[in-house]
């Protein structure tokens, strides 16, 4: 009995975020009975899906102990690049192609961060701009439209946002848990110097990390271009801001040492009701990012009354 008390206390603590999801659904099917409408469920599914995907790998990320802001302008680009080669080359080498591109982008990252001692917070902001660049070159500043290739669709149709999302969720929980490189993450954000002390490559490890980050954006930004049959350099925009967001709400501390993807996932949840639930009610786009903006405050004010300073990440990424 007192075994499966401490697993209860341990799972409660980690994931409290699943009863606030629940009490939100109920809420919102009270207040407007479109909410629990199959369509409109699917809506939500989807939408949390493609905010989930790239924060699964902010989670990485932050439980490494940096953050990547560039994830943006990476959804971006890999969407980009997609759809320029789908018409030629079909969906499967399209797709690939942009998580190939991802994970450059993001190796690149990983470079810069480790061999130029750039902090990442700085290293990943001045990346942004230049995939933003790239992006915005190679495309001459226009729209790529696929309007006449409905194929496109099966990354964004039905349950395939969500299959995506959870297959990553349980690949990077697999790695995470059973994997050295996994278990390396988790060192390096606890103790960087402690890590290298114990012999961690820590280049390595950080190189990893920012390509893995790099191709989850890259599937994100895929499904965001698949959903209108269109990408541009504007698609994304927010969607770093969103993925901390989540990855926070979550329940990862910005401290690093510790990823709770099943949190990351749940907080994208959460988040995605409360922004289709105020649409049902009609309530004004700006009180959405006003109650997102609420969730993270009272995210980070639970992690600093557990013993979680957030003011110690920015001293690391500074």
């Amino acid at each position: 009995m007192a075994d499966v008390r401490r697993i209860f206390i341990k799972l409660w603590r980690s994931y409290s975020i699943a009863p606030v999801v629940l009490l939100v659904g109920i809420v919102l099917s009270l207040l407007t009975p479109r909410f629990l409408q199959v369509g409109n469920l699917l809506n939500v599914l989807t939408n949390a899906s493609v905010v989930a995907i790239v924060g699964l790998g902010m989670t990485l990320a932050i439980a490494g102990g940096m953050f990547d802001l560039s994830v943006a302008s990476t959804a971006a680009f890999a969407g980009c690049i997609a759809f320029n080669l789908i018409p030629t080359f079909g969906v499967g080498v399209g797709v690939l192609g942009g998580l190939i591109v991802g994970a450059i982008i993001g190796g690149l990252n990983g470079l810069i961060i480790t061999e130029l001692r750039v902090p990442a917070f700085i290293a990943t902001l001045g990346m942004a701009g230049v995939v933003k660049g790239a992006t915005l070159i190679y495309t001459n500043g226009r729209d790529i439209y696929l309007y006449g290739r409905p194929e496109v669709k099966i990354l964004s149709a039905g349950y395939m946002p969500l299959m995506l999302a959870l297959g990553t969720g349980l690949l990077l929980a697999l790695v995470i848990s059973h994997a050295r490189f996994g278990r390396r993450i988790l060192a390096v954000g606890s103790n960087l110097a402690s890590a290298r002390r114990s012999g961690v490559r820590v280049e390595q490890v950080i190189w990893g990390i920012f390509a893995i980050v790099g191709a989850t954006a890259a599937l994100s930004g895929m499904i965001i271009s698949a959903q209108v049959l269109t990408a541009n350099a504007r698609l994304g925009a927010g969607l770093e801001l969103s993925a901390i967001s989540v990855v926070v709400i979550g329940g990862t501390a910005l401290t690093g040492g510790r990823a709770s993807l099943l949190g990351t996932l749940l907080g994208s949840l959460l988040v995605a009701m409360i922004n289709n639930g105020l649409n049902l009610l009609n309530v004004p786009i700006f009180y959405q990012n006003l109650t997102v903006g609420v969730l993270l405050l009272g995210a980070l004010a639970i992690g600093v009354e557990r013993g979680s300073n957030p003011l110690m990440m920015l001293r690391r990424q500074a």
